[in-house]
């Protein structure tokens, strides 16, 4: 048997417990404890408000981001109707013109 198998016989041999454990541990459950509860409900009551404020934050950034991609697309949307008027334009500008013509001819 070597050094550390005589050091862990050792370390976990059996021994006699102190004088009046048992009571001691059953008086130690029975006695009131300093409420840890309050803390514990306290730390998670403040997660749960973070994540539900972060969510509610990634929500809103979500629906700008929607927002402004919804404006991009009215603009691109505006240019070419304004495109398609500035041709329409042009072409009911020319047609007195071409009335004329016809007319002399």
């Amino acid at each position: 048997m070597n050094q550390l198998e005589r050091d862990l016989r050792e370390a976990l041999r059996r021994t006699q417990a102190p004088p009046h454990f048992a009571e001691k541990v059953l008086a130690r459950t029975r006695q009131s404890r300093t409420p840890r509860f309050p803390w514990a409900w306290l730390a998670a009551a403040a997660l749960i408000l973070l994540m539900v404020g972060g969510v509610g934050i990634v929500r809103e950034q979500q629906r700008q981001a929607e927002g402004e991609r919804a404006k991009e697309q009215l603009m691109v949307a505006f240019r070419i109707t304004g495109s398609k008027l500035r041709d329409v334009q042009e072409k009911l500008v020319t047609i007195p013109q071409r009335a004329l013509q016809r007319s002399e001819q």
